[in-house]
């Protein structure tokens, strides 16, 4: 619960921050001047460039707890050893689960084990559309 109402002030942040751009590039375009356009113009792609990956994170946060809600471990998980985690795995996909779903998770899971974010959210971005088909 704490998680998503951190979520929510970060997305009323992010709103407030777009209507305060908003603002700012319509008091340059009132100003009438070439500069002022250009001005609003840059503060626009600002706030567009802002609103997308805020909607993309969005989908991102949803997605992957879609499927961590759906996501059971196999048995011969190993919970206490991250880096053998990590090689059965890579394992399972390289012996051809590379369409499945669940071990795209369960290599995000491993690499987040890891420490490795950058890992973790390419196999989760994997998992999801694995799991869209």
């Amino acid at each position: 619960m704490k998680e998503k109402l951190f979520v929510a002030a970060l997305v009323l942040i992010t709103a407030a921050y777009a209507w305060g751009l908003g603002w700012i590039a319509w008091g340059f375009v009132r100003a009438g001047s070439a500069l002022g356009f250009g001005l609003a113009l840059g503060i626009v792609i600002l706030l567009l460039l802002t609103i997308w990956v805020t909607w993309r994170e969005m989908l991102f946060g949803l997605g992957s707890g879609r499927l961590a809600r759906q996501y059971e471990p196999p048995a011969e998980a190993d919970d206490e050893d991250a880096r053998a985690e990590f090689e059965a795995a890579r394992t399972a996909i390289q012996d051809g689960a590379e369409h499945d779903w669940r071990a795209w998770f369960r290599l995000a899971l491993a690499y987040d084990a890891l420490r490795d974010r950058k890992g973790a959210r390419m196999a989760t971005r994997r998992a999801i559309a694995e799991h869209r088909g």
